[in-house]
């Protein structure tokens, strides 16, 4: 069993800073800086490769944070619609965060009059790069303890103050190490434009899809969790875009 460990807030001087925090900063400069040096190693754009990291990572926050007010937390609505722009309300939702992203970064290379090709290239860095900046963000969950999992009392659980159980933003950064990994072996050899964002949505679609059923009950589901509907999303545009991948390679698109 997992020990419980709390990390509360850093105090230097007047200022105040989380661990949450400082974990998202560090997985957005991860990100940003894979991208850009992926980019220089590819022969791509490293300023266009720079601007897709800020388009992804600011509108991705904001879509995460609007799923989650609308989906989870409509009332909050009421307050008015500026709620909708106010973070310190309502929190984030990762799969909106990943939609938003995706389309802003969609968007972007569209107005810098790319082509289809050279699109998916730029959308793979994105994709290849995307774990290294999730892992830090998963940690952070994983000291904040805000992903509750069932109770369970095995060698991956957490020793929780109220009984041992899941920490499923724990699980979910275990995850992301192998899948790092995996991405840096898969990179030895060229892969067809489009590789790394379906294998990426699919594997993650999937993975989040077993991770919900660890869920602390009381999710409220129509046949599927949130999680699991999102996650079948997910997994199926990943197939497509994966087996459209392998079709223009075939035909030399």
């Amino acid at each position: 069993m997992l020990p419980y460990i709390h990390l509360g807030a850093l105090h230097v001087g007047s200022l105040t800073f989380y661990p949450y925090g400082l974990l998202v900063l560090a997985g957005i400069l991860a990100v940003s800086a894979m991208l850009v040096w992926r980019a220089g190693k590819l022969g791509l754009s490293r300023p266009l490769a720079f601007r897709l990291a800020a388009v992804a990572v600011l509108c991705g926050m904001a879509g995460a944070h609007v799923l989650r007010v609308l989906f989870f937390e409509p009332s909050l609505l009421s307050r008015g619609a500026a709620v909708l722009f106010d973070l310190r309300h309502g929190g984030i939702y990762s799969f909106g965060g990943v939609a938003a992203g995706i389309a802003a970064g969609l968007c972007l290379l569209r107005l810098s009059n790319l082509g289809a090709a050279t699109s998916w290239d730029y959308l793979d860095l994105l994709a290849f790069a995307f774990p290294f900046g999730w892992i830090f963000g998963r940690a952070g969950c994983a000291i904040a303890h805000d992903h509750l999992g069932i109770r369970a009392y095995n060698w991956l659980s957490v020793n929780f103050p109220g009984g041992p159980r899941y920490d499923l933003g724990l699980l979910e950064f275990l995850f992301t190490l192998p899948v790092i990994g995996w991405f840096l072996w898969l990179d030895r050899r060229p892969r067809p434009a489009g590789f790394y964002l379906g294998a990426g949505l699919l594997i993650a679609g999937v993975f989040r899809i077993c991770l919900d059923s660890l869920h602390e009950p009381g999710v409220p589901r129509f046949i599927l969790t949130p999680d699991q509907a999102w996650g079948l999303v997910s997994a199926l545009a990943g197939a497509l875009i994966l087996a459209k991948a392998y079709s223009r390679q075939t035909h030399g698109e």
